[in-house]
């Protein structure tokens, strides 16, 4: 703990606490003395008052404990909007946004559904706090955006956000394809894709585990979705899915072994395969509800 006796400045608790990750602590203390990052980084001599003080110490405390800082501010960024997030939902990851561009891209080779004429049907399955849905709604206001969860607290934080980023999204309980009754244009979904013996997981224990781990390696609900989707998609619709850095080429088995074809995968900032992605093929269409 820092000494309350010591004239505290924030140059000497961020050094106190420099084994947290720099940019959390600047979030912290951003938060907690209501200022810009750019003036945490231009003012190191700031006092700290007893009482940011003693708040910033608290907030370390989670830190040490792998408590996201998302979840302490209440709020994260993700494609430019501020999101609601606590416990109940996964802090929505940088990477994530990967799985938006390519969404976006698939949509521009689209315009209006060739089924229908009508606007395009999208779809976020296993929405968590509504990032992916919201996301896509905000680009393309002219599109019908659906977002379904197996889990009712996700639910109820996506539609707080839906509603305070007034983006209209429609969203469902279902556990996957359990309640989803009608046909796409575009299916993305960032599914648990963590093995339960991934020793990271070890530092997300305070986020909720249905939206990390997945059995078979991972790979349990990435397979649920690639053999359930194609009945769910109109013909040449888009099925868009997030996983593992090292994933990459059994996600590609299974689109290509569920009848998807132009398949392919998409690095992110990183360098990593994050996002692998496959096309309806028209026959598949016509047997899909034989």
């Amino acid at each position: 703990m820092v000494d309350h006796s010591l004239n505290a400045t924030v140059a000497s608790w961020l050094r106190h606490h420099g084994a947290l990750a720099r940019f959390d602590l600047e979030l912290a203390l951003c938060h907690i003395l209501d200022c810009s990052r750019a003036y945490v980084l231009t003012h190191p001599d700031r006092a700290l008052t007893r009482p940011e003080l003693d708040q910033l110490e608290h907030w370390s405390e989670q830190l040490y404990k792998h408590v996201p800082v998302a979840y302490l501010c209440g709020n994260q960024e993700f494609w430019g909007l501020s999101l609601t997030v606590d416990h109940r939902v996964l802090v929505p990851r940088p990477d994530t946004e990967t799985l938006v561009e390519q969404a976006l891209a698939c949509v521009d080779q689209r315009d209006r559904s060739p089924a229908t004429g009508a606007a395009l049907t999208l779809l976020d399955l296993g929405t968590g706090s509504g990032a992916i849905a919201l996301a896509l709604a905000s680009e393309r206001p002219e599109a019908e955006v659906h977002a379904y969860d197996r889990s009712l607290d996700s639910l109820a934080v996506a539609r707080e956000n839906s509603r305070s980023l007034k983006l209209p999204v429609t969203f469902h309980h279902s556990d996957w394809f359990e309640n989803i009754s009608q046909r796409y244009d575009l299916i993305v979904s960032n599914p648990p894709y963590i093995a339960p013996a991934d020793p990271h997981l070890s530092l997300l224990g305070a986020e909720p585990a249905h939206a990390l781990v997945a059995n078979d390696n991972g790979l349990a609900d990435l397979r649920t979705i690639c053999e359930g989707a194609g009945a769910f998609l109109q013909t040449h619709g888009w099925l868009l899915l997030e996983h593992g850095y090292n994933q990459a080429a059994a996600v590609r088995s299974l689109l290509s072994d569920n009848g998807f074809i132009d398949v392919q995968s998409r690095r992110d900032l990183g360098g990593n395969e994050r996002v692998t992605w496959g096309q309806k093929p028209w026959d598949q269409a016509l047997s899909a509800h034989e």
